[in-house]
């Protein structure tokens, strides 16, 4: 599981992320909500290794997350909003490259069967990915993560702009991610993706979790009213 204890980011005489602590466990979706500016993006970074923190700390599994960058390479999957492949390569060639860069023993049949269990149907797996739509390249990076059987899954805004077939296909294929047990953890501003998928959802204001919710059996509205109260206060 991520174990994320006081991390905190300064630039200069501003602070992105302040002091902020929080649990993900295996197989449990955790959602940092909040508006542009919150801190969640830098939050990423340093997940990623992308920033250094200035204090703080992150474990995957008990291991430093931030010291470690094999634990990185090996262990994570990073699903950006929007996915950067090889257009000139098919899916199952662009997941056979990223293998072989991140030192992943792999067969074409576990391609076939990773991408299957993403949801890309078997006619678009020998296709170019240049004329893939966002929700299918996000199904062939999935894919890799299952594949590689990534231990904590990070997603920056990965319902933006997805229509509501795609979305509906997106919410399952991270079911799958959770039986496979992973850690994931979504950074994004949409209370309705947050809801459907989500754990535990954290409310992120100024670098601040300002708020923590068990979203279990907590309607829409109430996770909206709450969203939005702790911004009037």
């Amino acid at each position: 599981m991520l174990e994320v204890k006081n991390l905190s980011k300064q630039f200069a005489e501003h602070t992105a992320v302040d002091d902020i602590s929080f649990t993900v466990n295996a197989g449990e979706v955790f959602c940092l909500l909040g508006a542009n500016g919150a801190g969640k993006t830098t939050t990423l970074n340093m997940l990623l290794g992308f920033e250094m923190p200035s204090g703080g700390k992150a474990l995957l599994d008990g291991v430093d997350l931030l010291a470690d960058r094999e634990l990185r390479r090996n262990k994570i999957m990073y699903v950006p909003e929007n996915v950067n492949l090889y257009d000139e390569f098919s899916a199952v060639e662009n997941i056979a490259y990223l293998a072989e860069l991140s030192n992943t023993a792999t067969a074409n049949a576990d391609i076939h069967a990773a991408l299957k269990t993403a949801g890309l149907a078997e006619e678009f797996h020998h296709r170019l990915v240049g004329g893939f739509s966002k929700g299918m390249r996000q199904k062939v990076a999935i894919a890799f993560a299952i594949l590689k059987q990534a231990r904590l899954v990070l997603m920056d805004e990965p319902t933006s702009g997805l229509d509501p077939v795609a979305t509906r296909d997106f919410i399952a294929v991270v079911q799958t991610l959770k039986a496979q047990q992973a850690s994931v953890l979504i950074v994004t501003h949409d209370l309705q993706c947050a809801h459907l998928l989500a754990d535990q959802i954290a409310i992120m204001s100024r670098g601040k979790i300002i708020d923590l919710i068990e979203n279990k059996g907590v309607s829409l509205e109430r996770i909206t009213q709450r969203y939005f109260d702790n911004f009037a206060a």
